[in-house]
């Protein structure tokens, strides 16, 4: 196997999952996001997060045509719009293209009416581009099994990206107002825990689709990693439960000790959930039993 199958492609295929998870993160956390200065800060994440999401798919392209065609440097261009234009891979390319485009706009300073709702179609259109060049993807783009891929890499997302995002918003939270900081953290756990119900539904379907049939699963690397990714998954479940019945109820009752414990529950929270996005991505290029 190439390099660029082995190694490029997974690696940049988790880094489009982690930047994906940081727009998705900044999209289900603004219901919680009050204060006039932590408003804008998320503005400026999400800004931020757009321009790297549209280098990392440039990226993720790149490694993608070199795995497919081997190409080298001198046929790269040639290879690039074979890809693009003749291929699975190279039309969820534009798919995703055009979802980003969307999310440039959205987050550009420009008065557009219904702003969030440009940036959550971007955001579908982008996740529903990763859960299509994904082993659903054998199914058909108008497939159940892709749109149920969608909605686990949605959940998956929200949930890696809202305790992401959190952790960068509240380095200075001791300092807010009880009611600011409380609305963010109770935010922050029901997504997390709707999310975790959604990627295990969804992630069970998948786990049945792609290993229903194989006679001997274990005696594939996929099944390993889809192993390590389970358990990581639980990992960032039994962090998020530490935060919702110990430390959030001590938060709420305005206690210094509860806004420090939760956030530093939530940074290992968000810590795993990026092992698990990588994870995810190593599967995403690994073929199964």
């Amino acid at each position: 196997m190439s390099l660029a199958a082995d190694l490029m492609q997974p690696l940049f295929a988790g880094l489009l999952n982690i930047t994906l998870a940081a727009a998705v993160g900044v999209a289900v956390l603004q219901g919680g996001v009050f204060s006039t200065v932590t408003s804008a800060r998320l503005a400026g994440i999400a800004r931020q997060v757009c321009v790297l999401l549209g280098v990392v798919l440039a990226a993720y392209l790149y490694a993608g045509t070199v795995a497919m065609t081997e190409t080298s440097i001198a046929g790269l261009p040639a290879a690039l719009w074979l890809v693009l234009t003749q291929s699975h891979f190279g039309g969820m390319i534009w798919l995703a293209l055009t979802g980003w485009i969307i999310l440039m706009v959205s987050t550009s300073n420009i008065a557009l009416p219904l702003r969030n709702g440009l940036f959550v179609t971007g955001l579908v259109g982008v996740a529903l581009a990763r859960a299509a060049t994904g082993h659903a993807a054998d199914q058909g783009l108008a497939s159940f099994s892709v749109l149920i891929h969608t909605v686990h890499v949605l959940a998956a997302t929200a949930w890696a990206g809202s305790v992401g995002v959190c952790v960068l918003l509240t380095s200075d939270w001791s300092g807010w107002p009880l009611q600011q900081r409380s609305a963010l953290a109770h935010r922050v756990s029901k997504i997390a825990t709707l999310a975790l119900l959604l990627v295990v539904g969804s992630g069970l379907f998948n786990v049945a689709r792609t290993l229903g049939h194989a006679d001997n699963p274990w005696s594939s690397a996929y099944a390993w990693i889809l192993l390590a990714k389970l358990c990581t998954v639980g990992i960032a479940a039994g962090l998020g439960v530490r935060n919702r019945w110990h430390w959030l109820a001590r938060l709420d009752r305005d206690q210094a000790v509860g806004a420090t414990g939760f956030r530093q529950v939530l940074l290992v929270e968000a810590v795993v959930l990026l092992i698990v996005l990588a994870l995810a991505a190593k599967l995403g290029a690994t073929m199964p039993a």
